[in-house]
């Protein structure tokens, strides 16, 4: 009898420890360029985000949300941020703000409505860092750098997992393995920053995992969604406003503080139609040679600048989907590329400009930039 008692305590046990690992401490949501697409200006936010707000509000685990940037279209007004605080109101939910370009194209408006753009705050023995690029040229510099080691100074050894959020994709340079990233806009950025050499060191050397959200993405050139990892870091970037692959993601903090996430998709009736976020991993060691070579592209355009007639050309074999949009974000042509390796496309009706040419060909998005002449 003391022997089944026993071994019906060791079940139990294992059984709370298991449920107790499994269970959602708390959720929030991370949405990025949530005015939506290029040259539309919404009332509020992007429509399919806000048709989403349902979901949100059916999860109460779900505390808050956070905006990584461009939350409304270029230039705007007053009536453009009473239109956004109308549609939080009806979310019935906190929401932070991390700034984007556009946000921040009146800044004198902003802070005077929402006050600073860096900030950070607390949550279940977790630590949000909110910070804003566009001070600097896409640089955590001055003030605000030395606010940045101030408080993971104070306060990370006190906490669990830290999360930082800004608008801009930092993280990405054109020679490092981050370079598949395709991001909405370089606007502002200076030659060089100082991400690797002062940001990212402050956290690299701490304990806690650090989680890294970027909201610059979902433009029709851009890529959807992306998801690094490496050492303490993970890296995510969101986006909305193609209307094919726009997303927001939902952080769930378990009970053990490990960190999970829904990846919910806005252009589809399917929440989960774009898998799991995890699925997007590409660089999961920063040394690795095999990223290196993942990373580098394998399409080229040539002439560039061209005239009548563009020709891609591919080092591999298999299908790949050609798209060419214009600078407002306009598809202008649709091509299918089969498992020939040179692609010669007609150019010769644009109008003369500068044009995003995005190939899918069943990983990360190749995006490619020329001139019609």
């Amino acid at each position: 009898m003391k022997a089944i008692i026993l071994l019906t305590l060791t079940i139990f046990l294992n059984f709370l420890s298991f449920s107790q690992e499994d269970t959602i401490l708390y959720s929030f949501f991370v949405a990025g360029h949530t005015y939506g697409a290029p040259g539309v200006n919404n009332v509020g936010f992007h429509p399919p985000f806000k048709q989403r707000f349902g979901y949100i509000q059916s999860r109460p685990e779900i505390k808050f949300g956070v905006l990584t940037g461009d939350i409304v279209s270029p230039n705007p007004t007053a009536q453009d941020w009473d239109e956004i605080d109308a549609d939080i109101d009806t979310l019935e939910l906190p929401v932070y703000f991390a700034v984007g370009n556009h946000d921040m194209e009146n800044r004198e408006l902003y802070e005077s409505r929402y006050g600073d753009t860096y900030y950070y705050f607390k949550y279940k023995n977790d630590l949000f860092i909110i910070l804003d690029p566009n001070l600097d040229g896409w640089n955590i510099s001055g003030d605000q750098l030395q606010f940045l080691k101030d408080v993971v100074n104070e306060n990370a050894s006190q906490c669990d997992n830290i999360f930082v959020f800004f608008h801009q994709i930092l993280w990405r340079e054109s020679d490092n393995p981050f370079n598949y990233i395709h991001w909405n806009s370089d606007a502002g950025r200076a030659d060089t920053i100082n991400f690797w050499s002062e940001v990212e060191p402050i956290f690299r050397e701490l304990t806690n995992n650090v989680f890294m959200f970027a909201g610059d993405l979902g433009a029709s050139w851009a890529s959807n969604v992306t998801y690094d990892h490496y050492d303490n870091i993970t890296l995510i970037a969101t986006g909305m406003g193609d209307g094919e692959g726009d997303n927001f993601i939902v952080v769930n903090v378990m009970a053990n503080k490990d960190v999970e996430y829904d990846l919910i998709c806005l252009g589809d009736t399917d929440l989960f139609c774009m898998g799991d976020l995890t699925d997007y991993l590409v660089v999961s060691d920063l040394s690795s040679e095999t990223n290196q070579q993942r990373n580098s592209s394998n399409f080229s355009i040539s002439p560039n600048p061209a005239q009548d007639f563009i020709t891609i050309t591919k080092d591999e074999t298999g299908n790949a989907l050609v798209k060419i949009f214009n600078m407002q974000g306009i598809q202008v042509l649709k091509d299918n590329f089969n498992a020939e390796k040179i692609k010669t496309i007609n150019i010769s009706n644009f109008t003369p400009g500068m044009y995003y040419l995005k190939i899918n060909n069943n990983r990360p998005y190749n995006c490619l930039k020329f001139i019609k002449q």
